[in-house]
C-alpha cells in the first residue's frame, strides 16, 4: 500500500511540472491586434494586415499556424529567425499570423485545412505562392527571397 501512494505521489509531481512546463515555455504572446512570434510583430487578421500591405506596397506573409502544432514550433524556433530569412521578413513583407484555433474567419477564407501553412499574396491580395506545411528553413528562405524578388523587380 505504501508503495502504491509513493508512486501516485510521484505521478502527479511529474504531471504538475508537465503542465506548468507546458504554460510557461511557449513564446507566443498575443493581444487584441498583434502576434509575436520569434521576435517578429505579426497582425492578427488578414484585413489589418491588407491594410499595411496596400499602403505600404510590400507583399503579404500569412502564417496560418496552431499552438499545439509542433511543426508550428519548428517555424518559430529554426525557420523565421534563421538571419537571412529573418532580415526579409522584418523589412519587405507585412506579417500576418492567423491562429486557426481562434480566427476560423481568415482559415475559412483562404481554406486552410492544417498547420503550418505559409501564404504568399501580393497587397490586392492576390496568390503568388503557397508552403503547404513545414518547410526547412533554406527551403523556406529560398521562396521568401524569389517572391521578395519578384515583387521589387530584383534581378529583372
Amino acid at each position: 500500500m505504501k508503495t502504491k501512494k509513493v508512486l501516485t505521489i510521484i505521478a502527479l509531481f511529474v504531471i504538475a511540472i508537465f503542465v506548468y512546463y507546458t504554460v510557461n515555455v511557449t513564446p507566443i504572446i498575443s493581444d487584441s491586434e498583434y502576434t509575436y512570434i520569434s521576435g517578429f510583430t505579426w497582425y492578427n487578421s488578414y484585413e489589418a494586415g491588407q491594410e499595411v500591405a496596400l499602403r505600404e506596397n510590400k507583399p503579404m506573409l500569412v502564417y496560418f499556424w496552431t499552438i499545439w502544432c509542433t511543426y508550428c514550433e519548428k517555424m518559430h524556433v529554426e525557420v523565421f529567425p534563421y538571419e537571412p530569412t529573418a532580415e526579409i521578413l522584418e523589412n519587405d513583407f507585412v506579417l500576418i499570423a492567423v491562429d486557426m484555433d481562434v480566427n476560423r474567419e481568415d482559415t475559412n477564407r483562404f481554406k486552410v485545412q492544417a498547420p503550418p501553412y505559409e501564404l504568399f499574396l501580393t497587397p490586392e491580395g492576390e496568390t503568388i505562392t503557397a508552403i503547404p506545411g513545414y518547410a526547412p528553413k533554406e527551403e523556406f528562405y529560398k521562396v521568401l527571397k524569389a517572391v521578395r524578388d519578384s515583387h521589387y523587380g530584383v534581378g529583372q
